[in-house]
């Protein structure tokens, strides 16, 4: 009688189960990447978000990912905030420097990038802010991290002697999701194969072996 072996049955079904979720994840990231593309794509054409959409945006009933807004920052002679990763507006790599509007407000509830450096040390350097920055939101620069601030603006300008740092364009977005999810997919379904060979030549091992024992 042919028996489905338990164990690697079981094992087996927990895999294709993993894979499966992978591409079933990755599909539901590619609907997420293209809300944000579509964000990001119709930014321009929003208008700048006033007061009353940050105050929603810091309760957490809407999202302004993307969105142009408009920005006073006058803390004077300040250091920065942070540094962060980035590239400038000529895709050259290095650091953005970040700096607080509001210096005395900890955390801050939104930081500016002043612009672009290569400069490692760039926190010891203090600048001079006075100007309406106008650009670009970012939600969650720090993810969910405690104590740090809920967004980030990147602006289409920069402060002296800083460069211009990288706007967000659509096109820094990759929609690879799907090819993704076919190749988690694709695996599922070569370990279906493999399995149904194995088990398959399992079955003709035991069919064979009670005649080998009258030898």
């Amino acid at each position: 009688m042919k028996r489905i072996p338990i164990g690697p049955t079981l094992l087996t079904l927990v895999m294709m189960a993993m894979l499966i979720s992978l591409g079933v994840w990755q599909l539901q990231r590619r609907a997420w990447k293209h809300q944000l593309i579509a964000q990001l794509e119709a930014a321009e054409t929003l208008p700048l978000l006033t007061p009353k959409d940050f105050l929603k945006a810091m309760q957490g009933d809407v999202s302004i990912q993307y969105r142009r807004a408009e920005l006073p920052c006058s803390p004077g002679k300040v250091l920065p905030y942070d540094l962060k990763g980035g590239a400038s507006a000529s895709d050259d790599s290095g650091y953005l420097v970040l700096v607080s509007c509001r210096p005395n407000r900890l955390p801050p509830d939104i930081v500016v990038v002043a612009g672009f450096t290569k400069r490692p040390d760039a926190m010891q350097v203090p600048l001079m802010v006075d100007t309406v920055f106008t650009g670009t939101i970012i939600e969650r620069p720090y993810d969910k991290a405690p104590g740090r601030p809920k967004f980030m603006l990147i602006p289409d300008t920069a402060v002296p002697p800083l460069q211009r740092s990288r706007v967000p364009v659509p096109d820094d977005l990759p929609d690879n999701h799907l090819s993704y999810a076919v190749q988690w997919f694709a695996f599922a379904a070569t370990l279906a194969v493999i399995y149904a060979v194995w088990l398959r030549r399992r079955w003709r091992g035991e069919t064979v072996a009670p005649a080998g024992t009258h030898l």
